[in-house]
């Protein structure tokens, strides 16, 4: 019954993220394909992220494709679910916005003594915005509105599959199917220009992980990742009201860029507490890539994380709360976009709690994310992000002996 049940939920929790999980509501969704999602919405949240070089049994980290480690007779569960408060500011002008989603549903077996597979579903790319302007009509003293309307984003489903090639060093590969649609309107009074975007691709991020033990009960790990340059066709839909044109079918394309990463972690459960650091570095080549929008460039942009957590007591705990995992992290990342001749950057802090269930099995967790979006003449963004999920353990696997 309890595997019927799960398997219901899974089903359950995977419709509800492939039709609702798009996380924005910032003007800077505007450009190119969304704003592009770098969280996995998992046990990291509350360490920034910084999981490229992290790796610990029962643990879903897609941060990295060789990270996930699953044992012999476990089967993972991982839901997650994100909220977002932010707030956008211009000169004088104030205003707020809010969205509550299913993030991520995935899954992870041991399927040989060597081979780990996770499937899932993430967000790849959000588009949610509302944005007006006032433009002066040509030979007139008057003013009229634009309206700038956008919804939508991409979606990513993917299977990760990784290899332990030596007692101390994984490989893996992350197959992904990228698809979604993309509305963006431009209206002015009972006239619209509006588009629809459709994208379907197949993409491919490859990963390498090693792992070391240093001393008694302290590992040191390090971890890197590639993906290549895509060219990805865009189906287009037209539809114009000044013109007369609907449903005008074209197709366009554009690129996802090159993306390295590299990231380390340190790991120490000597005597009853457990401590970790871990630090990431992600770099995207966008600066080969020509934009198609005349707005704005794109530019290489840099990533940098680090998280830290700590248990007070695993093994022989006073109380519950000496067994919950306490985290806190910093990251800092340079947009991939200039905007009219101005670089746009990004900077936070986070903080998370893991709550342990049935020994360890299942875990609840829950992290805060505060950070700001700003640049010289640039709509500044405030917001407070806040995810919660659960990760559940269940041994399928094992021979009972006794009935």
């Amino acid at each position: 019954m309890k595997k019927k049940l799960l398997f219901s939920i899974m089903l359950l929790s995977l419709y509800c993220s492939s039709r609702a999980q798009h996380s924005t509501n910032s003007p800077y969704s505007m450009m190119g394909l969304g704003e592009i999602n770098t969280e996995t919405y998992g046990h990291l949240s509350g360490m920034a992220n910084s999981g490229v070089g992290f790796r610990m049994p029962g643990l879903l980290n897609f941060s990295n494709p060789a990270a996930p480690a699953v044992d012999s007779l476990s089967f993972l569960f991982d839901i997650a679910m994100s909220g977002n408060i932010a707030q956008y500011s211009n000169a004088d002008v104030k205003e707020y916005a809010t969205n509550f989603n299913v993030r991520k549903v995935a899954v992870g077996v041991r399927l040989y003594p060597r081979l780990t597979a996770a499937a899932g579903i993430l967000p790849f790319s959000s588009v949610q915005y509302r944005v007006s302007t006032e433009n002066y009509i040509e030979g007139s003293s008057d003013k009229q509105y634009v309206f700038y309307e956008g919804s939508g984003g991409l979606s990513r489903l993917f299977l990760n599959v990784s290899y332990k090639l030596t007692a101390n060093l994984s490989a893996g590969v992350s197959a992904s199917y990228l698809f979604g649609r993309i509305n963006r309107k431009e209206s002015i009074t009972t006239q619209s220009v509006t588009n629809a975007t459709e994208v379907d691709k197949f993409l491919a991020e490859f990963g390498l992980m090693y792992v070391k033990n240093i001393a008694d009960g302290t590992t040191l790990s390090a971890g890197a990742t590639y993906s290549y340059r895509n060219k990805i066709a865009m189906k287009q839909y037209h539809s114009n009201t000044i013109s007369g044109q609907t449903n005008t079918k074209t197709t366009a394309y554009t690129w996802l860029p090159q993306t390295f990463g590299a990231g380390a972690a340190l790991q120490n459960m000597a005597k009853r507490s457990y401590r970790s650091l871990s630090v990431d570095y992600r770099f995207g080549n966008w600066s080969a890539i020509t934009s198609p929008d005349s707005r704005m460039r794109y530019v290489n942009n840099h990533r940098i994380s680090a998280g830290a957590a700590y248990v007070p007591n695993y093994r022989t705990p006073r109380t519950y709360f000496q067994r919950v995992q306490y985290q806190a992290g910093v990251y800092y990342a340079a947009s991939n976009m200039i905007i009219g001749g101005n670089t746009l950057t990004e900077k936070g802090i986070t903080a998370g709690l893991v709550f342990p269930l049935k020994n360890s099995q299942t875990q609840l967790f829950l992290s805060a994310d505060a950070g700001r979006k700003s640049g010289d003449m640039l709509i500044g963004e405030n917001y407070v992000k806040v995810n919660f999920g659960v990760s559940i353990n269940q041994q399928w696997f094992m021979k009972w002996f006794y009935d």
